[in-house]
């Protein structure tokens, strides 16, 4: 079993790679899974299940990444008698991921916490870095908090059993870590696109520990986002703008991201801030593997007015992460003309 580390200010956390499904032990303090309706049977089959352990189980959906489906978790700890010594085990998606931590993170203000991710959003993203959130008044990621996991399990063996809108969405927040912070994963994605497709597994992998150490390197610099951090946020407050208006349907998360970052790349093509070439060329690529016609779903004044609530604006100012070429980001804050130009 392959492992990596990295350590942020509120210390390490070991990435576990695995052949197979592999869930973490369980101390004498005792634990928890939780899992989706989807994911259940994944973590009722993994190596290491205990099935004296309580298993709290949330209907799959994005819909569902609210405090109902939290208050589920804190009880079921709370009438087992759990302590801040116990594990939350969090096997699942971004969904899992982000509710299970969050869950860890506010019962008796902080329980220990492993996470299980079974899609490619949740082994490159989700799963990394300790952020954790709900959704909130039909707004992505409103209330959350910055807390890290111990440990986290990835399996790519899972994968081959996605949908391939879920699927997709995890390798489009891959390509944004290529974008950012390597030319490596960019270049895989312009010349091996068969082979993503196929998802071959070697190459997956090799994608998601790229991804995974690129995005661990970033959160060991700014764990809570007060710098660079906010980089990781290229695509998102156009994305999560679109899912909002949609309802949290229609498209997944990496697909909203994906029409994020061509959007962002316009908006920095139409500035004079991003190269052009590089402009075409990510567009094009971002083209090449989506599956939806967006520009049919939304209502452009409607994206905007969820834009302008996005939590990580500031003095009522839209701020979006633009680059100038690859590897190569900023912050710009945005006027409503300009976003609403690329809409």
């Amino acid at each position: 079993m392959d492992s990596f580390s990295f350590t942020t200010v509120q210390g390490k956390t070991e990435v576990f790679y695995c052949d197979e499904p592999f869930l973490p032990p369980v101390g004498t303090a005792g634990g928890m899974y939780i899992a989706d309706s989807n994911t259940a049977p994944i973590a009722k089959s993994a190596k290491n299940f205990r099935h004296d352990l309580p298993l709290v189980i949330i209907e799959a959906g994005e819909e569902n990444k609210n405090f109902t489906s939290l208050v589920s978790i804190l009880k079921t700890a709370l009438d087992a008698g759990l302590s801040r010594n116990s594990v939350f085990i969090g096997v699942g998606g971004g969904l899992v991921c982000d509710l299970a931590a969050f869950a860890a993170s506010v019962y008796m203000r902080g329980a220990k916490c492993k996470l299980v991710p079974t899609s490619l959003l949740a082994m490159a993203d989700a799963a990394i870095g300790g952020k954790t959130a709900i959704n909130f008044d039909g707004y992505k990621n409103m209330v959350g908090t910055f807390f890290k996991a111990d440990e986290v399990y990835i399996s790519p063996k899972v994968l081959k059993s996605l949908s391939e809108p879920e699927y997709l969405s995890g390798m489009f927040e891959i390509f944004k870590m290529g974008l950012l912070y390597s030319k490596d994963i960019y270049q895989i994605f312009r010349n091996q696109k068969e082979n993503i497709l196929a998802r071959d597994e070697d190459l997956c992998l090799d994608l998601v520990k790229k991804a995974v150490e690129a995005k661990a390197l970033v959160v060991s610099r700014d764990f809570d986002e007060k710098n660079e951090r906010a980089f990781l946020n290229l695509g998102h407050t156009f994305g999560h703008a679109l899912e909002s208006v949609l309802n949290f349907s229609k498209i997944s998360h990496g697909e909203a991201v994906a029409w994020g970052i061509s959007k962002a790349i316009l908006l920095g093509k139409k500035l004079g801030l991003t190269d052009s070439s590089y402009a075409d060329e990510v567009c094009a690529v971002i083209h090449s593997y989506s599956r939806i016609d967006v520009p049919l779903l939304y209502d452009k004044e409607k994206v905007l007015l969820a834009m302008k609530k996005d939590k990580k604006n500031i003095d009522n100012k839209i701020r979006l992460i633009l680059q100038k070429n690859i590897c190569e980001t900023f912050i710009y804050e945005a006027s409503e003309k300009d976003i609403r130009e690329v809409l």
